[in-house]
């Protein structure tokens, strides 16, 4: 069964997508891109409220934001399960300077890698690159798939079937994000990721920037479900 992570951007939008019924709690700030870094002071507010299992994941914006900034405080992690850095911008050597800064940064949240399915437009490295970068970090448990720009639909289809696999085969959980909606998720579904992630179709309207609404949550969460109906190539695997 596909679990859905929906990002919200405060406590109030975090309730809506708990009574929706979501699986994961992802805090990030739309206005600051598609991996929008928010203040410290909402991914705490988010995980005071979280439920004991669902974990709480932040967005930390892209790897060039950090240059010559000092990491978040430790004690800025407290509640966090998962923490996720965009490589736009970075070029085909982002992922030696994520390597780099995962290491500086030391303990913390557990890492899942980002491949930019529009990863030329980005100037990002490829997610082959991605992949190899999150299977050769012990603390990495995951990639998720997303899209640099919000004003195309996701260029990932059915052929990356062998792509997620080979994460799979090392045990390092899949999210699919990109301008989801009900109907791409019953598209991609024999991809068999292991968590939806959606935004916009989670928002009043289906706007990205208003506010998360629990009976659109409520149907993705059937979709999500619905989708690991489909019989898949493998099982292995899971988000947590």
């Amino acid at each position: 069964m596909a679990g859905l992570l929906v990002s919200v951007r405060s406590a109030a939008e975090a309730l809506a997508a708990i009574a929706g019924g979501v699986t994961v709690l992802d805090v990030k700030e739309p206005d600051r891109g598609p991996l929008g870094r928010a203040d410290p002071e909402v991914w705490a507010a988010v995980a005071r409220l979280a439920p004991a299992g669902i974990p709480v994941s932040v967005a930390l914006g892209e790897l060039r934001e950090w240059d010559k900034q000092p990491p978040p405080r430790s004690e800025s992690w407290a509640g966090i399960t998962y923490r996720k850095l965009g490589l736009a911008g970075s070029g085909p050597d982002g992922t030696a300077a994520w390597m780099t800064l995962r290491q500086a940064w030391g303990p913390g949240p557990r890492w899942v890698a980002v491949a930019y399915a529009d990863w030329a437009e980005a100037n990002a490295p490829d997610p082959d690159q991605v992949l190899d970068m999150a299977i050769s970090a012990p603390d990495c448990v995951g990639i998720l798939v997303d899209t640099w720009s919000k004003l195309k639909p996701s260029p990932v289809d059915l052929s990356w079937s062998p792509w997620i696999e080979r994460a799979r085969k090392a045990s390092r959980f899949v999210a699919l994000a990109g301008g989801l909606d009900e109907s791409a998720i019953a598209r991609l579904a024999p991809l068999n990721p292991h968590v939806f992630a959606v935004r916009g179709s989670a928002c009043q309207r289906g706007l990205r920037t208003e506010a998360i609404n629990s009976e659109r949550v409520s149907s993705l969460v059937r979709a999500a479900r619905d989708a690991g109906r489909v019989p898949a190539r493998t099982q292995s695997g899971q988000w947590g």
